[in-house]
């Protein structure tokens, strides 16, 4: 007779303490996924090192010269390229090699001083508006939820402008400005960035709320942007405070995928306590 005991004390340690046997098929599928690991982590360094500017003329390495410097295989490194090109980002030319073809514009998630233009957070880059409107309307509940001392219907000045940089779109926003602050701008004076509108209408701006989310650009917004419909881009959502702590402009909007968010020195927070259950 077979003594099924002996059987499982003999395959114990091959698995964990409690006897049960590894599973064999888990480092198999580890092995089938090094490659697109190992690309998908290579493309991420190539789009890091294109972000700081260490390709200045626009040309990344040779592929050997790649390999080497990520000790991975030829194969890992076609696919990351590929990958980037995916992006959108490189484009592989016929006796040139590998060359960057889009920019990607880092904006601080910071408000400027106050008399500083925002384009001077911008490595290069000159900021216009194109207004597409500027009107007074009821404000809705949204709006008057997010704005201090603002009720449904209260008067408010809607906004809709696309930000351009050096001509080429880069954001479409609505901002609410509620009634005191409205009255003290000037579309004329209009000409930079919607800081520097509220600067030059004497609204002190302290901080902002914002949060932001990935979505893909619907058609209109994609032709706003000059993107494609589809494209990955950012929703944003802001209330800019004044120096008394009162919301007092609510804007919504949408940013291309090649603007990149940088936030620096943010507290240590406990993500266990503050996500919602």
């Amino acid at each position: 007779m077979h003594d099924h005991r002996q059987h499982r004390a003999h395959g114990a340690g091959l698995g964990d303490r409690s006897g049960r046997s590894a599973p064999r098929h888990r480092a198999d599928r580890m092995t089938s996924g090094a490659t697109p690991l190992a690309a998908r982590r290579v493309r991420d360094l190539l789009r890091a090192e294109m972000r700081r500017g260490a390709f200045a003329d626009g040309r990344l390495p040779a592929e050997p010269e790649l390999m080497a410097h990520y000790r991975v295989p030829r194969e890992v490194v076609r696919e990351a390229l590929d990958l980037l090109r995916g992006d959108g980002l490189v484009e592989r030319r016929r006796g040139v090699g590998t060359m960057t073809v889009r920019e990607e514009y880092v904006v601080p998630g910071v408000v400027p001083p106050q008399g500083n233009p925002f384009e001077s957070y911008l490595a290069d880059g000159h900021i216009t508006p194109r207004v597409l409107r500027w009107a007074w309307m009821p404000a809705p509940t949204a709006v008057a939820a997010h704005l201090d001392g603002v009720a449904v219907e209260d008067d408010c000045l809607c906004i809709d402008y696309v930000l351009l940089v050096d001509d080429r779109p880069m954001a479409v926003f609505t901002n609410y400005l509620r009634s005191p602050e409205a009255s003290r701008v000037d579309q004329l004076r209009f000409e930079t960035d919607f800081y520097s509108l509220l600067h030059a209408g004497d609204v002190a701006v302290a901080g902002f709320d914002l949060s932001v989310q990935a979505a893909a650009a619907d058609g209109y917004t994609a032709t706003l942007l000059d993107a494609a419909r589809g494209e990955p881009i950012l929703l944003w959502e802001q209330m800019i405070r004044n120096s008394d702590g009162q919301a007092v402009d609510y804007a919504l909007g949408a940013l291309r995928g090649d603007v990149v968010m940088k936030f620096s020195d943010i507290p240590r927070i406990d993500l266990t306590r503050s996500l919602t259950p």
